[in-house]
């Protein structure tokens, strides 16, 4: 395989790995991405093996930690900043709002909100007094998404994986800095 070939296998890993981590915050399932990491992790250490050209010799092996350093420094700097300000709106004071519009048939709208987190929903009953299953479940999944919103393991995932990406970029961005700098390939 040519070095070509090898971040080609790189970059379609990396879009795998977002997507996944995407799937498994958007749906609150965190084996997804866990596979996919452990997945990826395993395609690539195969890909790696079969490298017939010269990936890296001392000036790459240079950049590469410069690169590494540098990112992992702002790294830390921008997950600090984010830590403090999570748990700054996790603690807020804000509560929920909730009311119920009646209509002139007798059918109701029922409004359940977080205005913290610019959450709204309503679902509508078209008749309160046989309710179906259907609207008991409208019900429920209103509230449990409203819930949802300020469950402190999505909010924590979704940093992690913010946290993720940033570094992938981040270390990206400072090894083409580092390459130009320094006259790398």
């Amino acid at each position: 395989m040519k070095q070509r070939t090898y971040l080609i296998c790189i970059a379609l890993v990396a879009a795998g790995l977002i997507l996944a981590l995407g799937f498994g915050l958007t749906t609150a399932n965190m084996i997804v991405p866990v596979v996919a990491v452990v997945a990826g992790v395993a395609i690539l250490a195969l890909c790696r093996r079969n490298v017939t050209e010269v990936t890296e010799d001392e000036l790459s092996t240079i950049l590469h930690g410069k690169a590494a350093l540098s990112a992992l420094e702002v790294t830390i700097i921008v997950a600090a900043i984010g830590f403090a300000v999570l748990m700054t709106f996790s603690f807020g004071e804000g509560g929920c709002t909730s009311g119920i519009k009646t209509y002139d048939n007798g059918s109701i709208r029922l409004f359940y909100g977080i205005p913290d987190y610019h959450y709204e929903s309503s679902c509508f009953i078209p008749d309160p007094a046989h309710l179906t299953f259907d609207d008991l479940h409208a019900i429920e999944t209103m509230f449990a998404e409203g819930h949802r919103i300020r469950d402190t393991t999505r909010a924590f995932g979704a940093a992690l994986g913010m946290v993720t990406v940033l570094l992938a970029v981040l270390y990206g961005a400072f090894l083409w800095y580092y390459n130009r700098k320094y006259g790398g390939a």
